[in-house]
Formats: C-alpha cells, structure tokens, sequence
C-alpha cells in the first residue's frame, strides 16, 4: 500500500495570547473552582471512582469537590504526547507540538443534496461520501465524521465509524458514541482495524471526542463511554463549549476558568480509572448576543479563548484539540465567511495546538454543503505554506541567476524558474489552469462543484479486506440486536 500524502502545519514561529502569570492565575482559579464549587457528575461509576481517590461527594446533588492534591497528582500521569493512526502508511499522526493536523467539523444535521439542491437530514451516506473526499485531501490529517447518519436511530454512531473506515486509511474521531454499551462497540470495531487490542493500544485507529455540559457539568453517558474508551487505550478528549454571558461569565479569563474546570475534571476521571490513558483538552467557545440572545459563533473573544486554550492545555500537560472555521454564515460565498475562516484558521495553529477541528461545515457546523471542504482546503494550503516561513540558502537567493539575467531581463528562461516555480503552490479553484478557447470560466461554486465530482470518480481510497468489512458488519449486526432488539 502506497503511503498517503498528509501535510501538516509546522509552524516557523509560534504566537503566545497569555503571558506566564496570567496562565497561573487561570490555573489557579480553576483549582479553586474545582475544590470549592465542584462538578456536576450523574454518572454513579464515576462518583464512586472519585469517592474512592479522596473526592468530596455529594450523592444528592451529584455534586463532586476535587481537592488541588488529587487532581494535580491524576494529571501528572497524563501523557503531553501521543500517537494516533490509520491504516496505511504515513497516516500516523504524532502530537507532540511540533505541528498541526487539521480534520473536518463534525455532527452537522443537514446537507444540501448534490442532485436536488435541497437541504434534507443527513445519512451514512454522506459520512461515506465525505469520507472518500477527506480521504483525496492532503489538507485533512483525520477524519471527524461530518454528518449524522439519521437513518440509523439509535446506532447512528456505529455506522459512522463504520463508513468512516470503510472510506478512508486515515484516522477517524468520533464525537457521538455516547454510554459504555456503544463505546464497547466501537472499541471492538477499532480492534479490528488495528488487528487486536495491544495493537489498538500502540496506533489507536479511532479516538473520541466528548463534551461537557456548561456550566459545570459532565453528561454520564459521555463520561462512561469515555472510562470505557481509556481503559482499552482509546485516546479521549474532553470538549468544553462556553457561550459567554449565558452558560459561561462574559469574560475571556472567566470563560476560560470555568471551560478548564469542567474539561479538567473528565481528564482527571480518566487517568484514575486508567493512569497513563491517552487524553486530550479541547474548548470551542462562542458569545450571547446581549440584545438578541442569539449564539455568535465567530467573534474575537472566541479567537482569543481558542489561542489562549493551546497555552493552558499544554501547561497542563496534554496536548489540545483546537477550532477553526465552522463560522455562523450559512453562505458558501459571502465577505462574512472569507473573514471568520481566516482568523480561525491562521490562529489555532499559530498558537501551536496539537489538532485541529472544523473543516467543511457552515451554519455554526451544523450544515453540510459537500464542495466548501474544498473551499476550506485552499485556504489551508494557503495558511500552511505562510506559517512555514522563509527559507533562505545559496541556491534560493539566486545571486547567480540575477546576475545572469540582469538590468531589464526576464527569468522565463532560466532553469532555475523551472525548477523552482513548480514548488509554488497555486490554488487551483481561485486560480485554475488555461481553459478551452470562448469556454470561459466557470464562476468558483462550480469549480469546487467539478472538482468534488472529479474525486468522487476518480478516488478510491485502500479497501478494508474482506475479513475486516465482514466483521464490522457482524459487530453492527450483534449491536442491534442488543440495544435495539
């Protein structure tokens, strides 16, 4: 199997929001908001877990106290790194800091259907068909499921996973297994995948993402699909979703105390129920419109938690997953969108996040219009190459091509623009090739129109083998007749 092409950012410099003490203080405030206002936990497992490492538990409110000793010890035994994978070669995704891997946005509810041109629910299908488009795009390092397979109820989050590897060598993260009769499902089908559970262990082929409840609470099925997760070696992450001035304080610092709180407590869950499990620290924050209580999702107080979120993971000791793009506008085309996608895109990864979240979605990640991945994908590349930075040595500068050249030449002929201008890298839908005579050219929504139908034609990611494709099936099979039976 040939390896796949995935082109990470690695950044030539790195951008901090917050200086050391203000890290500090935010940590420190998070402590006392863990020792002193406590968590939501309703998860009966967990409270007994917490109860047993010398967390104060209130069973009535199913409020949890953690002491700074507990969850300072529970987080040292959490890895800053680890690796993640697929199954092909070069799909190994190592966060260490040293770059970015981007992936889709993920769990939207509605696509816009490429034959009818109406919105309607989403389906495994279109899981499927943006699989085998992520799977093309050197852009996207993981997949994150897009859509929802509504036409499969309860079991939605298996067929996912199920399309997913089906359709792509890369890794998959899922965002929607939820309760730990799912969670063993899926970690039976990532067994597969990876051949057996110590493999599984060593190149996890699946990760899961699961939110908190803001303010200040846990969601118990997310909570026991993750303790299943890490026990087998799953990687697992916590994401918090402040919207300020409703479900969190209107303030960056406040907004910021309070996220980590809430992550910070599921992250200490899971290394008590398995030390040294692989974890990660997410948080996607957005504003409450002060007159219209509408959601804003792309505003610079969430660029601002976003940047900031990547320094405090770190000093906590995990690696993050970042946000960008999944702005409010449900426009392809539209000022609105080519602003908020910039910010979001350039910020995350200058600021140094492990991984990277929300390619492709539009309407506050809620609506799939399958060509804009390829939109984002541009502007990707276009961040990518920029935060590479400038590389300078004797054969870039050129001196004896210039000189060769001189006053009022032109460089059209000279080997070294051939050799070089083949490295730029020119976006191909702002920018395309010649076309045909009095063709003219298509407007750009039909050119990533083209171009979404030409990898749908002509890409057809690594089969799973026989065997694989019929296990998932009989693990499918074997889990609607226990939960749905």
């Amino acid at each position: 199997m040939a390896p796949i092409e995935i082109q990470p950012i690695r950044p030539s410099t790195h951008f901090k929001l917050v200086e050391r003490d203000q890290v500090d203080r935010i940590k420190s405030a998070t402590l006392a908001i863990l020792n002193d206002v406590g968590v939501h936990i309703p998860s009966r497992e967990a409270r007994d877990v917490f109860a047993d490492h010398g967390a104060k538990v209130d069973p009535g409110k199913q409020i949890v106290r953690m002491p700074p000793d507990l969850v300072l010890g529970a987080m040292a035994s959490a890895p800053r790194s680890f690796r993640v994978g697929g199954r092909a070669p070069g799909t190994q995704l190592v966060l260490d800091g040293t770059q970015t891997y981007f992936s889709t946005d993920g769990c939207g509810v509605h696509t816009l259907d490429r034959a009818t041109g109406q919105l309607r629910a989403s389906t495994k299908a279109d899981v499927a068909m943006m699989a085998q488009v992520s799977d093309h795009l050197s852009s996207i390092a993981f997949y994150w499921p897009m859509v929802s397979a509504q036409d499969y109820g309860h079991l939605a989050p298996l067929h996912e996973i199920d399309a997913s590897f089906n359709h792509t060598v890369k890794h998959i993260q899922t965002e929607t297994v939820m309760g730990a009769d799912l969670a063993r499902y899926a970690v039976r089908m990532a067994e597969v995948i990876a051949g057996d559970s110590k493999r599984l262990q060593e190149n996890p082929p699946l990760s899961s993402l699961i939110c908190t409840i803001a303010p200040l609470g846990q969601d118990k099925d997310g909570l026991e699909a993750g303790m299943v997760f890490a026990r087998a070696g799953i990687p697992v992450g916590f994401m918090s979703m402040p919207n300020m001035g409703s479900t969190a304080p209107a303030s960056v610092a406040g907004a910021l105390a309070q996220a980590s709180a809430e992550i910070i407590s599921a992250l200490v869950l899971m290394q008590l129920v398995a030390p040294g499990a692989p974890v990660f620290y997410s948080v996607i924050a957005s504003v409450m419109h002060p007159q219209t209580a509408d959601y804003i999702n792309t505003l610079s107080e969430k660029y601002l938690c976003h940047g900031a979120g990547v320094e405090i993971a770190h000093d906590w000791g995990v690696p993050i997953l970042g946000g960008a793009f999944g702005v409010d506008s449900d426009e392809p085309a539209s000022w609105q969108l080519g602003r908020d996608s910039v910010y979001t895109a350039l910020l995350t990864p200058l600021a140094g996040a492990d991984f990277v979240v929300g390619m492709g979605l539009l309407g506050a990640s809620t609506v799939l219009i399958p060509e804009q991945l390829l939109l984002d994908d541009e502007i990707y590349h276009t961040h990518r190459i920029m935060l590479e930075g400038l590389a300078v040595d004797e054969d870039l500068l050129a001196l004896d091509v210039i000189g060769a050249v001189g006053p009022r030449g032109n460089y059209l002929s000279q080997k070294h623009t051939r050799r070089h201008l083949r490295d730029i890298w020119i976006p191909e839908l702002t920018h395309p090739g010649p076309v045909a005579s009095g063709n003219g050219r298509p407007d750009l929504s039909l050119r990533a129109r083209q171009k979404l139908d030409q990898i749908l034609t002509e890409h057809q990611p690594e089969p799973l083998a026989p065997e694989q494709q019929d296990e998932l099936t009989q693990i499918l099979a074997a889990a609607e007749k226990e939960l749905e039976g």
